[in-house]
């Protein structure tokens, strides 16, 4: 159950960002057409750009320790965590 609520946070989290995304580019081309609700995801997409920078993108602090080091040619851990 936990799991299912975790991808289900996630989907939403991804909708979120990818629909801010698509608002600030028709407010960057002077689209008309925006509502209210794309103005809150437009002030919103810094919030959801840091939560993508700071907690899921390669760039996270944690990834420099080896977290996303890809594994060497024989399918073992990267040499420099052994």
């Amino acid at each position: 159950m936990r799991r299912l609520l975790l991808l289900a946070a996630a989907f939403a989290y991804m909708v979120l960002l990818i629909e801010a995304v698509r608002a600030a580019v028709a407010w960057w081309r002077g689209d008309a057409t925006l509502g209210p609700l794309d103005f809150a995801l437009i002030g919103a997409l810094p919030l959801l750009a840091w939560i993508w920078f700071r907690h899921f993108s390669m760039f996270r602090k944690d990834c420099a320790k080896g977290a996303c080091v890809l594994p060497d040619e024989k399918g073992g851990p990267p040499a420099s965590s052994r």
